[in-house]
């Protein structure tokens, strides 16, 4: 019986060494392991676009591998269609908006040296004056230093859009597999697992798949809705490059609660440089489209509830930009959902 307890004991520290040192190798060689598992990355939220509508054509007597090919079909023909009537119009919003970035800076010029101006001719104390002009020139370095940074950042995606075609294909052909076959990968990881935790596993298997299905087809379709209104209410109100701007607003919503705002910054930019009115409107028509979102648009289409606390989500959503930028805030919350049901199953399977 001693023997027994001591053969135990080693094996849960050897397994526990294991553990430790895999999770060394992954921080020490994780950018080369994220650009391996992006394509997996990639596969995995095609396949949950993708499963829904290959579902709904298999029970329609489609055999399973044809029902697949016919989604794929389906979206290469609507990304042509949108590259023949959408994108030329996109590709010439973003260039007038390239081309008047230097009238928006000098826009953006007159306003401070109006202000400084007004300020050198107040009667408020020297002392006041010079800290509210350092004051004004850090913040103006600070903008300048986040625009150099915002478009070596764009220009380094331009240099890296060949590798994302290619993961992109890569993920089209692992997501095929992944649709066409999903019993097979099933059985595959669970002869990974002890016999006797594989009930936990396929438990906790159908909640994370329920949580990612909820929140990955119900945000890209709330964001694709309240992009293409956002891009509405633009064009009404007289807003240059409507298009992109309400696009970029759309893609930034996928973000819980700061990404409205996120996208909401280029739109007002751009109104500023018209007119008090146009930016006015241009406030109107976010504020808008996001009580439509939080009132109508996200409770009809994201059925299953996360069931975070808007704090939890906060508080998810800061720490996922802090450590990964805009990727870590978009997965802040499946990835805080996930870690919550395998702790809950943890902590369930321990007290059983």
């Amino acid at each position: 019986m001693a023997g027994m307890r001591k053969k135990k004991i080693i094996l849960n520290v050897l397994l526990l060494v294991i553990m430790a040192f895999a999770v060394y190798l992954l921080y020490k060689f994780r950018v080369k392991i994220g650009k391996i598992a992006s394509p997996f990355f990639l596969a995995v939220l095609l396949t949950y676009i993708v499963k829904p509508l290959a579902d709904k054509l298999e029970r329609r007597k489609i055999p399973r591998p044809a029902a697949i090919l016919a989604v794929y079909m389906f979206f290469i023909l609507a990304l042509a269609a949108l590259g023949i009537f959408f994108i030329p119009e996109l590709v010439n919003n973003t260039k007038e908006l390239l081309n008047t970035l230097p009238e928006i800076v000098s826009g953006y010029q007159k306003m401070v040296d109006n202000i400084i101006i007004a300020l050198k001719s107040s009667k408020w104390s020297p002392e006041i004056k010079t800290v509210i002009f350092n004051e004004m020139q850090n913040g103006i370095e600070a903008a300048q230093n986040y625009a150099a940074e915002a478009l070596k950042k764009l220009l380094d995606s331009v240099i890296d859009s060949i590798k994302i075609v290619i993961d992109l294909t890569v993920a089209m052909v692992i997501a095929y597999y992944f649709v066409k076959d999903p019993e097979h990968f099933k059985a595959l990881v669970l002869s990974l697992v002890p016999r006797r935790f594989r009930n936990i596993l396929i438990g906790l298997g159908k909640e994370v798949n329920s949580v990612l299905s909820g929140f990955i087809q119900g945000q890209l379709l709330t964001a694709l809705i309240v992009g293409i209104l956002e891009s509405i209410g633009l064009m009404i109100a007289g807003v240059k490059y409507p298009l992109i701007l309400g696009m970029l607003g759309g893609l930034a919503n996928i973000i819980p609660y700061f990404g409205p705002y996120i996208g909401a910054i280029p739109a007002v930019a751009v109104a500023l440089t018209d007119s008090p009115l146009r930016l006015l409107w241009t406030v109107i028509v976010f504020i808008v489209v996001q009580q439509l979102d939080n009132s109508y648009i996200s409770p009809k289409i994201i059925e299953s509830k996360l069931g975070m606390h808007p704090v939890t989500t906060i508080f998810a959503v800061l720490v996922g930009g802090e450590f990964s930028g805009i990727i870590g805030m978009l997965l802040a919350v499946p990835v805080y959902a996930i870690i919550r049901i395998i702790a809950k199953k943890a902590i369930d399977a321990i007290a059983s």
